[in-house]
């Protein structure tokens, strides 16, 4: 029974494999900002990405360093749509890894104050219509949208809010939001 729901000859991804990260295209910046930032890690390459080549290095580590930036640069540029690839690679950014990096990072930071804005209202959008696994997984993704956009909720707020949603508690929902609001205004 069990081999027949699993091929022993199925190859499982490769993790090193940078095509399990998803193209950015401009509108999944948040997965493809933690796909890639933990696939560079794991490359040994997100220091290069995230600092300056130390100008006191020797000239072993500068080759090493060098190499590493090329290989972050071509990582990086592989999972790039071609739209996204035009408002980002300039002479400066295909020169120095961190400048790409920085110059993604500052492309989708501006609209990340909007995506703010739409997570927060997805999030007060997300309710429970019966069926429980998406709920779950609806619950999940914009978990992962809150951090990715740097709201910070309680988890006290957060529990409050799954169970007011779950149990279709309204005045709940309106005291978590009135309440998650200002702890973000007092940020």
């Amino acid at each position: 029974m069990w081999s027949a729901r699993f091929n022993m000859t199925d190859k499982i991804p490769d993790s090193k494999d940078s095509t399990n990260i998803p193209i950015l295209d401009g509108t999944n910046f948040s997965q493809w900002y933690i796909q890639m930032k933990i696939h560079l890690c794991d490359e040994d390459l997100l220091d290069v990405c995230e600092k300056s080549h130390p100008g006191d290095a020797t000239v072993p580590a500068t080759n090493k360093w060098t190499k590493a930036s090329y290989d972050a640069l071509n990582i990086i540029i592989s999972r790039i749509s071609e739209c996204v690839f035009l408002e980002v690679i300039n002479s400066e950014t295909t020169e120095k890894e961190n400048l790409l990096w920085s110059k993604i990072n500052e492309q989708y930071a501006l609209k990340r104050g909007i995506k703010r804005g739409r997570t927060r209202m997805d999030w007060q959008k997300c309710f429970y219509n019966g069926n429980l696994q998406n709920y779950i997984d609806s619950c999940r993704k914009l978990l992962m949208e809150l951090e990715t956009v740097s709201i910070k909720m309680p988890n006290e707020l957060l529990l409050y809010s799954l169970l007011g949603n779950l149990a279709g508690d309204s005045n709940l929902l309106q005291l978590v939001e009135s309440v998650t609001l200002n702890e973000e205004l007092i940020q």
